[in-house]
């Protein structure tokens, strides 16, 4: 199936591998609704450990397609989101989310206003000229962080306990 504004199918969009090595694919570029929303497939390993708590200034909506993620608000706790679950991260709420399974987690993103798309695709050409096996921790983490800095991604707390 077409969507009218990105001549691509649903499995033609590139997967992209991130930092922590999750794969993403833009469903819809932010270019596309005058910034106002993006929707981003993501796939959250098996037995994957939780990040640092982060908050940022667009929201998020979570649907769980196939599998669990575990979710966290920071000072809440934790609780299961399975297939056909949506949870939304309002902007000022700091959270984290993980997959405690056996099974990969795929998740839809929705990402109002958008953002986090270029923050993907900077991260994905960032680890390109940086790889994780050959770049200085140091120098990896400065890059990473200068990056979510510049797309407002602010870790706020230490990681929640798997």
């Amino acid at each position: 199936m077409k969507n009218s504004t990105n001549p691509q199918t649903q499995d033609d969009a590139a997967w992209m591998a991130t930092l922590t090595g999750h794969q993403v694919r833009i469903k819809t570029y932010g270019k596309e609704t005058d910034n106002r929303i993006t929707i981003i497939e993501y796939i959250e390993p098996p037995g994957s450990t939780p990040p640092v708590f982060t908050r940022h200034e667009f929201v998020e909506v979570f649907c769980v397609l196939r599998g669990t993620l575990t979710f966290k608000f920071l000072g809440e706790e934790a609780f299961e989101a399975t297939a056909g679950t949506f949870v939304t991260a309002p902007s000022w709420k700091p959270h984290s989310f993980w997959n405690r399974t056996s099974e990969p987690a795929h998740i839809l993103l929705v990402c109002s206003p958008a953002g986090l798309d270029q923050f993907f695709i900077e991260s994905a050409a960032l680890l390109k000229r940086l790889p994780v096996e050959s770049t200085d921790p140091a120098r990896l983490a400065a890059a990473m962080k200068e990056l979510r800095d510049k797309f407002g991604l602010e870790h706020v707390g230490e990681p929640p306990k798997a």
